[in-house]
């Protein structure tokens, strides 16, 4: 795991390199590295800049950016192959040679034996950057979940990429203007949905797809994404005994733990005393020749707290556990390292940064997390929502208005949110939009000059969602959706904010494929959580475990904002310009005075999120930049096939 930047550039590019992979020295604090790239003719084509953390082949074979034997390539390279020992023999079956034991060299090799068709065969969580001197082309390449960041930017003649945002900001190359639509897309949903980032022109390079950069007339640019593999491919037989559909999703749980677990390092356990977690920790304890340390984030508020389920777990699985006890002060404490590294505005995210901190203070590099398991088998509200829904697409849409109320009191939506949503193409998305909008469109327009012409919940280009059945649909938006932009990225940027690998065996390529084959195996089984995957474990999950009514792993926000949070929300919503980001003053002192006044829904969550989005852009320097309605610059990014 590390950070990776770089230019493909006729211009000089070694001091804007080395600015922007200085900006991301804390994703990789065991080695830094600048490579030149060279085109046919020996002329200077760019620079790749490469910050390390060492996790597989220690030793300084592994220092990137890493070039073949004949010098026709070079990578820079951030993420892990967990199969590279497996690929590794097939090519020396074919006559490679190799130089370190690190994966990084089998993923070179392999590109330069089979080109881009290498990539399907990989299974793993990456980012990188390849350039072949000999065809003059550099390629961006980013995993099919999109576990791994990596955005791109375009400017006169140049193709500038990196794993950070600030990075990019960083080269000096780069005009920082926030985005109006990724302004009013972070509102909509709590986190800027991609392509778009948070500064107008920078892009994130599609998941699952290989961005090729040429050189014309003009310099270089992208020509365009081409896809290699889909985030969400179910097998179409939906139909086989729910026995063989469990076999298979343990078999494929148990694949993917064991996968996660290479390392040269030793590796830990994010454990909260849930399912997913608890799955994951389970399948670890099983396949690993050691004991695990395990950790978890506690309160002293009894309603937030899961220090005894993970605590009960952690004797099962006899891991050596950390409770980690945060307070109100100590979040405040906190907040300044908290918005140092934040990429961009997300309301979500902290309890990450807090458990990030904590893990690496033992001297972890490596941690497990059962993030995943929801959007996969279907744990949130928004699965349960849509069957509630689906009946009224049966009617034609004028109809649909009529059962709104009725709907809306089972469905936990408020009625003229149903009415909404009720226009959607599908119950799956509505049900999506449903569980996922901040603020709505109305709401949105008070807020800022008007609506935004993003739309504020993107749909997927991940699968033909046409062919999916209703659960796999909703699978499919929360996967490329709130897991994409929110929770993946969260976990990369406040991890790796301490030097912290975080790995995902449930974001899986082999566990998406098995666990959307079985989507509507068990059908509801009585209101019971996640049927799929807790029949697949069920032998290493308590029944209190399987019983205890789900509830997300969220901070007292509540109760905090009303307490210890309380100055330093109410000093930055009264004190900071909302006018310099595009925010009408009055609209967001509203949605602070409501809350105070505790009037219904309106939570935590929309102040937060206008606190989270002016002090990130104050501390980044952004509240009095101009902001631009622009859509992305170049669109050439949109995946094909």
């Amino acid at each position: 795991m590390c950070g990776i930047s770089g230019i493909l550039s006729l211009r000089d590019s070694r001091a804007a390199t080395k600015l922007m992979t200085d900006a991301i020295r804390h994703r990789g604090p065991d080695d830094v590295g600048l490579g030149e790239l060279r085109g046919p003719q020996q002329t200077v084509h760019g620079m790749f800049g490469h910050r390390r953390l060492a996790i597989i082949d220690l030793s300084s074979a592994g220092h990137q950016p890493m070039f073949t034997a004949d010098g026709r390539l070079a990578i820079t390279f951030n993420g892990e192959i967990y199969n590279y020992a497996e690929l590794k023999r097939e090519l020396e079956r074919e006559g490679a040679v190799f130089r370190s034991s690190c994966d990084t060299e089998v993923l070179l090799v392999g590109w330069l034996r089979h080109g881009a068709d290498f990539l399907s065969r990989l299974r793993g969580m990456f980012a990188f950057a390849l350039w072949d001197s000999e065809l003059d082309r550099g390629y961006l390449v980013r995993d099919a979940f999109g576990i791994k960041p990596l955005y791109v930017a375009e400017r006169d003649g140049e193709v500038l990429f990196a794993s950070e945002v600030r990075a990019l900001l960083a080269s000096g190359r780069i005009r920082p203007a926030l985005s109006a639509p990724a302004v009013a897309s972070y509102l909509s949903t709590g986190s800027v949905a991609e392509p778009l980032t948070i500064i107008e022109g920078m892009v994130a390079v599609p998941p699952g797809c290989v961005v090729e950069v040429a050189l014309g007339n003009a310099g270089f640019r992208t020509v365009g994404a081409r896809r290699f593999a889909r985030a969400y491919p179910p097998e179409p037989d939906i139909h086989r005994d729910p026995r063989s559909h469990i076999h298979r999703v343990r078999n494929a749980l148990r694949e993917s733990v064991r996968y996660h677990l290479v390392s040269d390092v030793p590796v830990a356990l994010f454990l909260s005393g849930g399912i997913d977690s608890s799955a994951v920790a389970g399948l670890a304890s099983e396949v690993s020749d050691s004991q695990l340390e395990s950790f978890t984030v506690t309160f002293s508020e009894a309603d937030f707290s899961e220090a005894a389920p993970a605590r009960e777990a952690a004797r099962r699985f006899n891991t050596r556990h950390h409770e980690i006890l945060l307070s109100g002060d100590d979040l405040l404490s906190a907040l300044p390292d908290v918005f140092a590294a934040m990429d961009q505005p997300s309301l979500d995210g902290l309890n990450t940064f807090v458990v990030s901190r904590a893990v690496r203070s033992y001297g972890i590099k490596v941690v497990l997390s059962g993030l995943g398991g929801d959007e996969l088998f279907g744990g949130y509200p928004s699965f349960r929502r849509a069957r509630y829904i689906a009946p009224l697409w049966k009617l034609p849409r004028p109809v649909r208005h009529v059962g709104a109320m009725g709907v809306s009191r089972f469905a936990d939506l408020r009625a003229d949110r149903v009415h909404t949503l009720l226009d959607e193409s599908s119950p799956a998305y509505a049900a999506y939009r449903g569980s996922r909008t901040l603020f709505s469109a109305r709401q949105l327009a008070s807020l800022t000059a008007g609506p935004s012409r993003q739309s504020p919940v993107p749909r997927p280009d991940d699968a033909d969602v046409d062919a999916l059945t209703l659960t796999q649909q909703v699978s499919l938006y929360e996967l490329t959706g709130y897991m994409r932009n929110t929770l993946l990225r969260d976990s990369d940027v406040f991890s790796m904010a301490h030097a912290l690998e975080l790995r995902v065996p449930l974001v899986d390529i082999g566990v998406a494929r098995a666990a959307g084959s079985a989507a509507d195996a068990f059908g509801a089984r009585n209101g019971m959580p996640k049927p799929v995957l807790v029949e697949s474990v069920r032998d290493l999950l308590s029944q209190e475990t399987i019983d205890r009514p789900k509830r997300g792993f969220t901070l007292p926000f509540e109760t905090w904002m009303r307490r210890e949070l309380f100055d330093e929300v109410n000093s930055v919503l009264t004190g900071v310009r909302a006018d310099g980001i595009g925010l009408r003053r009055t609209a967001v002192a509203d949605v602070w005075d409501q809350f105070q006044r505790r009037r219904p829904g309106v939570n935590w969550s929309r102040p937060w999120a206008l606190y989270t989005l002016l002090r990130w852009a104050a501390q980044n320097g952004l509240a009095e930049v101009a902001v631009t309605d622009a859509l992305p610059a170049h669109v050439s990014l949109a995946a094909a096939g």
